[in-house]
């Protein structure tokens, strides 16, 4: 009799043991499909990940380090060279100042040449990528590459007089001073923006908006993706890039085809 009951103690525990890990399989489950968003904390595209923060791969200069962000597969991007997405500059002078007082890629220095200046940014290739967080939250990622001669490239970038003089007093004292015609805002290539999302248009539309980064010139400049007409669930959309309310640029976004926009 002791040893039916002991018997039956063990198969009862073993249909308990597994009827617990049957519904722990099936609540990971479950949570899995819920999960529109799959996230992982990573850094943007020139940055790699150390102690949970994000530091630049080839700084120029002191360059805070940025917090990783949450990768999304509700990701959108836009460029000008691959031809499957739309970039257009509709404002050139506009774009030279986002280029060099809002990622800090050009115009330098007093005297610039070759694709040290902006108007070889302008010229050159551009990505934005757009991928969409929890709680009405965007990371905007902006990416400018110089226009490229594959036979010849070049660039230069000298001081003004002024930059000239103070170069000289502090090789002399050691004081230097600062060229007035110099620009020593950070340099932010990629640059990484989060931005909120309010609808337009009676909700046919959405808008993202924000700041540039605190490091730049741009520090209290509002920058704006607006999308007139366009859902998250739709494929691709129209969007025009707006500074200071300004149309810089417009294009067309496309769904990324990979998690994270390949960042």
């Amino acid at each position: 009799m002791k040893k039916l009951i002991s018997s039956l103690m063990i198969i009862g525990a073993v249909i308990l043991a597994a009827f617990f890990l049957a519904s722990c399989g099936k609540q990971n489950q479950n949570n899995d499909n819920n999960n529109t968003v799959n996230q992982a904390a990573v850094c943007p595209a020139g940055y790699y990940l150390y102690y949970n923060q994000c530091y630049p791969q080839n700084p120029v200069g002191p360059v805070a380090p940025l917090p990783p962000v949450q990768t999304s597969t509700n990701g959108f991007y836009a460029d000008n060279y691959s031809g499957t997405s739309v970039i257009r500059i509709t404002n050139g002078p506009l774009m030279k100042e986002f280029f060099k007082n809002g990622m800090g890629t050009c115009d330098r220095a007093a005297i610039n040449g070759g694709q040290a200046t902006c108007d070889s940014y302008v010229g050159g290739s551009m990505d934005i990528i757009i991928q969409f967080m929890p709680g009405n939250i965007a990371i905007v990622t902006f990416i400018a590459q110089p226009t490229y001669n594959p036979y010849l490239n070049y660039q230069y970038s000298l001081p003004s007089g002024y930059g000239v003089l103070g170069l000289a007093l502090g090789y002399a004292t050691g004081l230097y001073l600062p060229d007035p015609k110099a620009y020593y805002g950070a340099y932010k290539n990629p640059l990484q923006l989060q931005m909120q999302v309010s609808a337009i248009n009676n909700s046919q539309g959405f808008k993202l908006h924000g700041y540039g980064d605190y490091y730049t010139a741009y520090n209290r400049t509002v920058l704006a993706i607006e999308v007139p007409q366009g859902k998250l669930e739709d494929s691709s959309f129209n969007f025009n890039f707006l500074i200071s309310g300004n149309a810089a640029a417009q294009g067309t976004l496309t769904r990324c085809r990979t998690q994270n926009c390949g960042l």
